[in-house]
């Protein structure tokens, strides 16, 4: 397996200054990046410049909706940047939609087969809500015809659902390219609660990786959603994750 890195937790360099950022980021050493969110450069030309820095594309989180047209300009990029899967996630009422949602991923999942490319779904909280006693999320990826439907599990909010990491990854660990390490502290008082860098939380991210061990996981992906200093943060947790 490789490590790679969530852009997410750089966003406000990288909105500053995208290729300066990007520099950066590749010198702290991860084999990868994903994307999330715009992208201010073009498919082919993005392309070239992780080319350029010799930083692979370990996923790309793009729109369900655009993806659901075959020919939205967004498939460019699933197309030259090359990523393992190309990516979805879903924000709402996830209890009352999931049935929508199935039909989009199965939508989109078509369209990537017939253009060569892998499609999964990253996880939150809410997707693990119930739903007449079975979490959303297992009725969407045990729905007849959504067995190719990937996952990209993301460990801290299986946690925070309230379902072992280690377990989701085993269930579903053929259908897995991805899984997301992050860690989280949580105080009594809420303020105090933060994302710190990988180990210094309460995810059992040792166990996650133990498990991942044992799928076809190609990359894991450490994120970090806030950060009072995402570079130095980074350098510590791929430090961690060597480690294991």
């Amino acid at each position: 397996m490789k490590f790679g890195v969530q852009l997410y937790n750089f966003r406000h360099a990288l909105a500053e200054d995208f290729r300066g950022a990007m520099k950066e980021i590749a010198k702290i050493g991860f084999d990868g990046v994903e994307f999330a969110g715009n992208i201010p450069m073009e498919a082919g030309e993005l392309a070239a410049f992780l080319k350029e820095l010799r930083t692979e594309c370990c996923g790309t989180m793009l729109s369900g909706e655009k993806l659901k047209n075959p020919f939205d300009p967004v498939w460019e990029y699933a197309e030259k940047l090359n990523p393992p899967t190309v990516s979805i996630s879903f924000h709402g009422d996830f209890a009352a939609k999931w049935q929508e949602i199935l039909s989009l991923c199965l939508i989109i999942r078509e369209n990537a087969e017939k253009k060569g490319i892998l499609f999964s779904y990253h996880n939150h909280i809410k997707e693990f809500t119930p739903v007449e006693g079975i979490p959303a999320m297992y009725r969407i990826l045990d729905a007849p015809g959504a067995e190719k439907i990937l996952v990209e599990p993301d460990v801290c909010w299986l946690h925070r659902a309230g379902i072992e990491p280690a377990f989701y990854i085993r269930k579903y660990a053929k259908r897995i390219q991805q899984i997301h390490l992050k860690d989280i502290y949580i105080d009594p008082d809420p303020e105090k609660s933060c994302f710190p860098p990988l180990g210094k939380g309460i995810v059992d991210i040792e166990s996650a990786f133990a498990a991942a061990k044992g799928t076809t996981c190609r990359w894991l992906i450490y994120e970090q959603d806030n950060s009072m200093d995402p570079f130095k943060d980074a350098a510590e947790s791929l430090a961690f994750v060597k480690k294991l």
